[in-house]
């Protein structure tokens, strides 16, 4: 299914009707969201156990995969396991992990493979390995865009759900209307900040992947100008104090690392369909 993108829309959170909301929780067969749903139940079986090996040493790194060296291939069943991926990183060092590991490394890691793959730079595994190492790639990168549409979904795109299975953003609050926008808020830890029609809303740091892109830029860039000392227009006539500025800067990191994210998960979505791409996957990119 395509996901529809709003995140341009400044505050589209402010502007859903409270009935779109449900509060229920909303439960997936484990088939269809480990991508296993077509397999036969001994396949299944054995996908569910494989996806379960781990190996004993520490895989993470936040260095680039910069190629796959060698595969090691397990089969049952009509399913092929990777037992063991031996890949170089931009450090000139070999790490060995398998794939049930997956879930331990950087989503920046299934990218750098997947792109190793469209791009045509693995000319060192036959075709096999190829088709193994790209078949394992896609159905964990589906199982986690899934995942992240209906766990840390966002108002910017849409769910796959037919309703959205989050609650209400809490960013209205009686008190709200005499405090100075984009000020810390004591009670909750968040900031507040003025939406489209100029009413002091709340934005809580636990509750950011509620907001969409929009929100989260218009906000971003009011504390930005706060922390730097830039005197615009659309802010308080005010003099911000040093803890009003620090405070700026740890909502401004939370937010970075919100968007940075969903930039990342954007780019996986057009590896599995989620998001139509209009040109040539080998021209893709590393998400910066």
């Amino acid at each position: 299914m395509k996901a529809a993108d709003y995140g341009h829309v400044k505050c589209i959170e402010d502007k859903v009707p409270r009935s779109i909301w449900s509060p229920a929780q909303v439960v997936y067969d484990k088939h269809a969201y480990w991508g296993t749903y077509h397999l036969g139940p001994k396949r299944q079986r054995f996908y569910g156990y494989a996806t379960n090996m781990e190996t004993s040493k520490d895989v993470y790194s936040r260095h680039r995969i910069s190629a796959v060296t060698s595969l090691k291939i397990m089969e049952f069943f009509g399913y092929k396991h990777l037992e063991a991926i031996n890949v170089q990183r931009q450090d000139d060092q070999l790490y060995r992990f398998r794939e049930g590991d997956f879930k331990i490394l950087l989503r920046q890691d299934i990218e750098d493979m997947l792109l190793l793959l469209v791009q045509g730079k693995l000319a060192n595994l036959n075709l096999d390995e190829q088709f193994a190492l790209n078949m394992a790639l896609r159905m964990y990168t589906r199982r986690i865009v899934i995942q992240e549409r209906v766990e840390d979904l966002q108002l910017a795109v849409e769910s796959y759900q037919k309703k959205i299975n989050l609650s209400r953003p809490d960013s209205y609050r009686s008190d709200l209307r005499k405090m100075t926008p984009y000020t810390a808020y004591h009670d909750i830890q968040g900031i507040i900040y003025q939406d489209d029609m100029d009413r002091n809303c709340l934005m809580r740091t636990d509750e950011l992947h509620k907001f969409s892109d929009g929100t989260l830029n218009h906000v971003r860039t009011a504390l930005n100008d706060i922390a730097t000392g830039i005197q615009m227009e659309y802010l308080p006539k005010r003099k911000w104090s040093k803890q009003d500025k620090q405070r700026a800067r740890v909502m401004i990191n939370a937010i970075d690392k919100k968007l940075r994210d969903r930039r990342l998960m954007r780019s996986l979505e057009k590896f599995v369909g989620g998001r139509p791409y209009g040109g040539d996957l080998r021209l893709l990119q590393r998400t910066i």
